[in-house]
């Protein structure tokens, strides 16, 4: 197993140099390689002074000596699963493995696949899309991304495809003190439509640093779901890029519940006429654990409408960031933007830290923002408790209810279900298991 060095520059580039070497690719994709990695040299490990990291610190990090881990067999039965037909591919410790993973007949010209696989077979279609989105240029995990990424998945619709079954992307982490950095590529060209589930759940304490991007051609439509359940000794310090054509739909739902410290970096760009974009976001954080969403949604043109709300529900001595940034450039008039978080706190020890904001350039717009954090409502409890329901099982159905909203904008009906038992194991006590009618 290699040694990856966040800190040491001799050793890190000791790493690079071997890396590259096995992986006898391209020149041009060598090129951004080395450019991903002098990108974080110049960033370093992020500490508290930097605005965008002053509430996550990652220092911690720079203590640890982490490897890439060779591969390790896995059991099925510890993998995520839809209970539904659907494409599916299983990465372990960022390696892909064929004997977990299916794919079923396709439509024509739809492609699914692993990223280093498209390298070779399609190199036109990954070297068009491939680091060719905006956004994350400041987030130092992104560049190591960039640098030392060894696998991940490939979608590819050309015009008019519609994917039938979901695709479901299992990335499993296991081992002691490992590493890995899942890549994925994801293209909807022109009338396009797919449902996409990004699974994510380990076994020990690792550093996982995935970075997917999506393009979103004219006209078409994607669901996505990023489900985030690592170890509870994990770091998960991820980001999405997104681009939206014109007169495109996209859903995006943001669910975190594991991790010691999970954050997700999400940009999109709203770069067409008519564009739609709703975000909906869940965060789960219990003793000891930190999570964090940073969203960043800009509006390129106009008549461009995007939603946003996100929900944390803290427990014990947690903490919660969400940090969200819409902008509305000069020409994006006729935009209709809003963005809410709201937080439950059943803790007095528990904190969080949210920082809505607007950056409008545009006179003809319809922006809102807001942002609320607070315990349970007490008239709430004691109307349940003057109908003879017990405290603790008013308690959690009043939880269950506030977090439940966000799971019931889910579509995807065996992962809504799938995550309703997980809302009923994390925040329903033993004996307070009633779920609201």
């Amino acid at each position: 197993m290699a040694a990856v060095a966040l800190v040491d520059h001799d050793t890190r580039h000791r790493d690079f140099d071997d890396f590259v070497a096995r992986r006898r690719e391209p020149a041009a994709l060598l090129e951004r390689r080395r450019q991903a990695l002098e990108r974080f040299e110049s960033l370093g490990i992020p500490t508290p002074h930097w605005e965008s990291w002053r509430f996550t610190d990652v220092g911690a990090l720079a203590q640890l000596q982490f490897c890439r881990a060779a591969n390790i067999p896995v059991d099925a039965g510890v993998l995520p699963s839809l209970e539904a037909p659907c494409q599916r591919l299983v990465f372990v410790n960022g390696r892909f493995v064929p004997g977990l993973s299916r794919l079923d007949a396709l439509p024509g010209k739809a492609l699914i696949t692993t990223l280093g696989q498209a390298l070779l077979t399609h190199p036109e279609l990954v070297e068009a899309h491939l680091d060719r989105l905006p956004g994350l240029e400041d987030h130092p995990f992104a560049a190591l991304n960039g640098a030392f990424w060894e696998e991940g998945a490939f979608l590819y619709l050309a015009p008019g495809v519609v994917l039938e079954q979901p695709l479901h992307l299992v990335f499993y982490a296991t081992g002691a003190d490992t590493v890995n950095y899942p890549l994925n590529l994801l293209v909807l060209e022109e009338g396009a439509q797919a449902t996409l589930v990004e699974d994510f759940r380990g076994d020990g304490r690792y550093l996982v640093c995935p970075v997917t991007e999506i393009h979103v051609g004219v006209g078409a439509v994607l669901e996505h779901h990023k489900v985030q359940e690592e170890s509870l000794q994990a770091w998960h310090l991820g980001g999405v890029r997104l681009r939206q054509d014109r007169d495109s739909r996209v859903r995006a739902h943001l669910l975190s519940s594991g991790g010691l410290l999970a954050r997700t970096d999400l940009f999109a760009l709203l770069d067409g006429e008519g564009v739609e974009c709703d975000l909906n976001g869940l965060t789960l954080v219990g003793d000891g654990q930190l999570g964090d969403q940073h969203i960043r949604v800009e509006h390129a043109k106009p008549h461009g409408t995007s939603r946003q709300l996100f929900k944390g529900v803290l427990q014990g001595k947690s903490r919660l960031v969400f940090d969200g940034l819409i902008q509305v450039r000069q020409d994006a008039q006729k935009t209709n933007a809003s963005q809410n978080n709201r937080n439950l706190l059943l803790s007095r020890q528990a904190l969080a830290n949210s920082n809505p904001r607007l950056e409008i350039l545009a006179d003809d717009v319809k922006c809102n923002h807001g942002s609320s954090s607070g315990f349970l409502d007490p008239d709430a409890l004691f109307y349940l408790r003057s109908r003879g329901i017990g405290e603790s099982e008013a308690r959690a159905m009043l939880v269950y209810a506030f977090a439940n909203d966000s799971i019931e904008r889910i579509t995807l009906t065996p992962l809504r279900q799938r995550l309703e038992a997980l809302l009923t194991q994390r925040l329903c006590p033993a004996g307070g298991e009633r779920r609201p009618s």
